[in-house]
């Protein structure tokens, strides 16, 4: 699986969804899922857990960015009306009816 997919993965969680995960959280769900007890540390893929936590946070970056097709979005914050530093959640899509497609 890769990076991406796994990110999916953790936002696609019900709260996650509705509040979003901070980027230091989201890569300790993959570092924590990709490290076994019984594994070498040589056999990691993520050789130190801020090489992954930036990877994670550029993925991010660069998918928010794009205009059209993004999968995340960035968090709001509901008081200040700010984007909260860090903070993404999935994109809501949202389905077009029948009715709107036929006209």
């Amino acid at each position: 699986m890769n990076l991406k997919e796994s990110i999916i993965q953790i936002l696609s969680d019900k709260k996650a969804k509705r509040e979003g995960l901070h980027v230091k959280y989201i890569a300790r769900h993959i570092f924590n899922s990709n490290y076994t007890l019984f594994s070498d540390k040589t056999e990691m893929k993520f050789d130190n857990f801020d090489n992954l936590k930036r990877k994670v946070n550029g993925i991010l970056i660069n998918d928010v960015k794009r205009k059209r097709n993004s999968t995340f979005v960035r968090v709001k914050n509901r008081k200040t009306n700010k984007f909260r530093k860090g903070v993404y959640k999935l994109k809501i899509f949202r389905r077009k009816r029948q009715d709107d497609l036929s006209r």
